[in-house]
Order: C-alpha cells, then structure tokens, then sequence
C-alpha cells in the first residue's frame, strides 16, 4: 500500500511539473505600422521582393483587452537574395496597413546552396 501512495505522490509531481513546464504566456512586442502604399515603397527601396505568403492567426486587441477570438490576418515575407535582408510582416486589410512582425540579415533558404 505505502508502495501505491508513493507512486501516486509522484505521478501527480511529474504532472505538475509538466504542466507548469508547457505553460505559455503572453507578451507584448511593439511592431511598426505603415500605410500599405508606404511600406510597398519602402520594400522596394530594400530591393525586398515578396517571397511567400499565408494567413496567421494572431490574437488581437479589441476595446475590452485581447480578443479570445484570433483574427486571420495576411502574413507576407519578402526578401533581397543579395543582401540576404528578409522582413517578415502582417497585413490589416481593414486599416490598410502593414505591420513589421520582424526584420534582418543572414537569410537563408533551407535546403539550398548558400
């Protein structure tokens, strides 16, 4: 019986721990926004082309905090194989505006010759 109790005893610990150890939490990131037509010309003066896109789910915030709902926004990468820059960012149709998610140097195509 004391056997039974301990393995008890430490399958709840090890569920704990797990659960503690997969928890996620929210941050928050400041982004730059930019009119569409704005932030088109400013890829195109970093010699940044569109390279891929898809639709995000992203949390989003609404007058009462973060929505439960998550919006399906435009996620576009675009970037100069020259330079080797990428900007990764996401599109709010509804404002027409673009939002930078992230940028940089050092791209790489996997599965490629570099």
């Amino acid at each position: 019986m004391k056997d039974n109790l301990w393995w008890l005893l430490l399958l709840v610990a090890a569920v704990l721990l797990f659960n503690n150890a997969i928890a996620a939490e929210w941050n928050d990131k400041p982004v730059l926004c930019e009119q569409k037509e704005v932030f088109e010309k400013t890829m195109v003066e970093r010699g940044e082309i569109l390279f891929s896109r898809g639709e995000m789910l992203a949390t989003v915030r609404t007058k009462d905090g973060l929505s439960d709902i998550p919006a399906i926004l435009p996620v576009r990468i675009y970037i100069n194989p020259e330079k080797r820059t990428f900007t990764i960012a996401e599109y709010h149709t509804d404002y027409n505006s673009i939002c930078v998610l992230a940028f940089g140097e050092n791209y790489t195509t996997l599965g490629t010759a570099s």
